[in-house]
């Protein structure tokens, strides 16, 4: 007979956290156990556990429940098992639906049961469930937008009353959280380069790159540690109004737009429309006001660039091997007859000498032809092994893995009702834990053993689709761009003489 599996679903709501603040325990370890109990007196065996480590409360945002989402439909689970219906989901009406249809449709179209400690749900085939499921989705969306309102609407009143609510310090200055509210106190070794900053800036009539270059040969260290400073690092401090004591909100706000049928979320950079907020701050300022508009009249646009078309196939990708910062493509439209090159343009510690692009691309072509070879190699290479057969060893030895885990928990049992003494209980415990851990271990190996021939295949089709596009002189730059991101990690470029350069292609993990 063949078991079926029930995935375990764990996910901090916000109140776990605020709880979590009095005192009152680890949230997850405390579901974990309550879950696993549940389980274990149903008679459910829990395939996989599903641990949402980060806060989001929409499902784009929670790659664990994605993948969850995914096995169901794939048929990896009979049930979900959750401490209530909202850990699910709390977010728009798009995500509800896809939680109901995951419960419709998933297991094959066999639906998923929905477990909880007081209730089982089975929404495909039970309409009081569906309705009831469908009834918590929704009020646990209107909740979490009626706490959305209310935070921010707590932060708005926040930033009115001085508070510096941005999530992280600008440089310069470091966060103090008091019973009061949350400021800013100047750093010690910071304050000072921002103040030389706008001084530079105003009595030499320095240049934000000037600036920089300053700065990176004084050895002053940026925000993240980094030795060299960049220029939109310094412009940024240029036209920030904080250094003259004032907080601000909705600086940058998120904007939603469709682009190819797709809402796509994004923050253009000083959209300052009517909700942007500047008021008098708690904290002391660094530069004086007439000084912070004499510069920021200098250095501060709202224009930004838009309609640009991507020339460079390599964006995102080509990076300089020494430092990480990414190598730019510098073409010549005034010079015809000049070759584009790549670049290290912005250094000033970091000193690569630059390359032909088409040398460079030559060089990324020749490097995806080796992969293909590799992987045709390692196919021929396989060994003749059934798959079939291995599947079915892997199945006879899950079965056993349940009669033993099965076992253990009858031997717990027993030894909690005084069935067997103690020294009996470590003993065929032991030895039960052990039939355990060589079982699992003949899976782990049988696993390995398993043919990947399919799979190199697949990597043979996408690098043969990322070469041609590479080879195609029709083809834009963000066609060929896209292509290689799909294959491609990064490609880290170095150089330390004239007559040759080298590439170290990195693939994206699977």
């Amino acid at each position: 007979m063949k078991i079926e599996n029930y995935a375990l679903y764990l996910r901090k709501s916000r109140a776990d956290m605020e709880a979590e603040k009095l005192g009152e325990g680890e949230t997850l370890a405390r579901h974990k156990k309550i879950l696993t109990e549940l389980a274990a007196r149903k008679g459910l065996h829990v395939g996989k556990i599903y641990h949402e480590i980060v806060s989001g409360e929409t499902i784009s945002a929670r790659p664990q429940i994605q993948q969850m989402i995914q096995d169901c439909y794939n048929g990896l689970y009979r049930g979900i098992i959750i401490v209530e219906v909202t850990r699910l989901s709390r977010g728009n009406q798009g995500d509800a639906q896809a939680i109901l249809d995951c419960l419709r449709y998933g297991n094959n179209n066999n639906g998923i049961l929905v477990v909880t400690p007081t209730k089982t749900y089975d929404i495909a085939h039970n309409q009081d469930d569906e309705e009831y499921m469908e009834f918590e989705l929704f009020m646990s969306r209107r909740e979490y937008k009626m706490i959305r309102k209310r935070m921010e609407r707590g932060r708005i009143q926040a930033v009115v009353e001085g508070n510096y609510m941005g999530s992280y310090r600008p440089y310069g200055y470091d966060i103090l959280k008091s019973k009061t509210g949350r400021t800013l106190v100047p750093n010690p070794e910071e304050a000072p380069v921002v103040k030389n900053i706008f001084t530079w800036a105003i009595e030499e009539n320095l240049t934000p790159g000037k600036i920089a270059k300053r700065l990176s040969s004084y050895g002053v260290p940026t925000y993240s540690g980094d030795p060299e400073w960049s220029v939109s690092t310094v412009k940024t401090i240029l036209t920030n109004p904080t250094y003259t004591g004032k907080v601000r909100w909705n600086d940058r706000m998120r904007i939603k737009t469709m682009v190819n049928g797709k809402l796509v979320s994004s923050r253009p950079r000083s959209h300052h429309g009517d909700q942007y907020m500047l008021y008098d701050g708690k904290h002391p300022a660094l530069v004086d006001d007439a000084t912070f508009l004499a510069v920021s009249k200098r250095f501060h646009s709202d224009k930004t660039k838009s309609g640009l078309k991507l020339i460079n196939p390599l964006a995102g990708i080509l990076v300089c091997a020494k430092c990480g910062k990414a190598m730019c493509y510098q073409s010549y439209p005034a010079r015809p007859e000049t070759a584009a090159r790549y670049t290290h343009k912005s250094a000033q510690i970091c000193k690569v000498k630059s390359a032909v692009a088409s040398d460079v691309m030559d060089a990324v072509a020749y490097s995806l032809e080796k992969y293909i070879s590799d992987f045709e190699v390692k196919i021929d290479n396989l060994p003749e092994v059934s798959e079939d057969t291995i599947l079915k060893q892997m199945d006879d030895l899950q079965k056993e893995l349940i009669r033993q885990e099965k076992k253990l928990t009858r031997l717990f049992d027993a030894w909690e009702d005084g069935l067997i003494a103690d020294n009996e209980f470590v003993d065929r415990k032991a030895i039960n834990n052990d039939r355990i851990a060589s079982i699992k271990n003949q899976m782990d190996h049988l696993e390995e053993s398993i043919p990947v021939k399919e799979d190199y295949e697949e990597k043979i089709m996408s690098f043969h689709d990322a070469l041609g596009s590479l080879l195609d002189a029709d083809l834009d730059a963000d066609i060929k761009n896209a292509y290689l991101k799909g294959i491609l990690d990064r490609i880290e470029f170095s150089r330390e003489c004239n007559s040759e350069f080298i590439l170290d292609v990195f693939l994206k993990e699977d």
